[in-house]
């Protein structure tokens, strides 16, 4: 570009860096570590409190661990549809071994926590003790059944079954790559030029509170919706629910004030972007939605732990948590659309 001497013009980038399979497994990816939270410390609170076959606890473990496989494994199919060669992708530990990137972490960090998540599936889904089990958690079994291999299946897992406290190793295991799920924020976080992104701790903080929430709450909708039970554990992870959608509230909240006090031009037109065109849509969604689960996690938590609820908000509290936590799923993946397609890069100063 040419320009007249003493002329400064602002040269602008778009900041379309990837299409939207990108926000799906950015999601998806944090979605499958709350899952893994909320089974693993179920199955932890059944131990730990020694209750008998059909307890709530084996249904939110089952739901939770299943909610952690297949958000695993629809976050590595939005990746493989991104990629142009896709057997870079299945030979990942050839091609990608610079580990001071966050794609190459972040891999390693999904592919090991989906490895886990499944062992923990199939040892709470087969063998002895779940044939001892009821409840629609189960329904793999019937499938397998259906298939002929529900006997072949249940002595093979009682068969590798390890002992207790190896398990237990897995659930700590799983949960800290639960936690390290944040990466899919730094991704994000890392680009210097883009404001709405470059913000080291809001950023993946928010993706992690709010991943973490949609995965717990998706695990809490399914148990409720299937066993129409709403107990004091349900009121645990309701409440868990609640508080981490909260903080991802607070979080996008103080992200939002950095931006619009911001003097870097692209903050601006980002900002603009998410007042002013249809992508205000999905802001208010994002904040709709986490209000709303924040709200209900809260009062529907409360009641249960406390068994002071009235008879009006037990016939309500299911069809209220599905529907909250329903939303809270679609405000998470809303807020990851809305980061992508909101974004702008900082103009190159061209001085003629």
């Amino acid at each position: 570009m040419v320009l007249a001497q003493g002329f400064v013009e602002q040269l602008w980038l778009p900041a379309d860096y990837w299409d939207l399979s990108i926000p799906v497994y950015l999601f998806l990816a944090v979605v499958a570590g709350g899952g893994f939270l909320a089974g693993a410390t179920a199955q932890l609170v059944r131990w730990r409190r020694d209750t008998q076959p059909g307890a709530i606890e084996s249904d939110i473990a089952r739901w939770g661990f299943l909610v952690a496989v297949l958000g695993a494994a629809g976050a590595g199919l939005a990746v493989l549809s991104h990629l142009a060669v896709i057997y870079r992708a299945l030979l990942f530990p050839i091609y990608l071994t610079n580990f001071s990137s966050w794609i190459t972490i972040g891999t390693w960090i999904l592919v090991v926590l989906s490895v886990i998540a499944i062992v923990c599936l199939l040892l709470s889904l087969f063998g002895t003790e779940a044939a001892a089990d009821d409840g629609a958690s189960l329904f793999p079994r019937a499938i397998v059944a259906k298939l002929g291999l529900l006997e072949l299946l249940d002595g093979l897992v009682d068969r590798v079954r390890p002992p207790r406290v190896v398990i237990v190793g897995l659930y700590v295991i799983g949960s800290l790559l639960a936690v390290a799920t944040i990466y899919t924020g730094f991704e994000l976080a890392i680009v210097e030029t883009v404001p709405l992104w470059n913000m080291p701790v809001v950023v993946p903080l928010a993706f992690l509170f709010s991943g973490l929430a949609a995965g717990v709450g998706l695990t809490v909708a399914l148990t409720v919706f299937f066993e129409r039970e709403v107990d004091p554990v349900v009121g645990g992870y309701t409440l868990a629910t609640g508080v981490l959608s909260g903080l991802s509230l607070v979080t996008v909240w103080y992200g939002w004030t950095e931006i619009a006090t911001s003097d870097a031009p692209a903050a601006a037109a980002s900002q603009v972007a998410l007042t002013e065109t249809n992508l205000a849509v999905g802001a208010w969604l994002v904040v709709v939605a986490l209000a709303v689960a924040l709200v209900v996690g809260l009062v529907v938590g409360v009641a249960a732990l406390t068994g002071r609820g009235s008879a009006d908000l037990e016939r309500v509290a299911v069809p209220a948590l599905v529907g909250s936590f329903g939303l809270l799923v679609l405000g998470g993946l809303a807020l990851r659309i809305v980061m992508l397609l909101a974004a702008q890069q900082d103009p190159v100063v061209v001085l003629g």
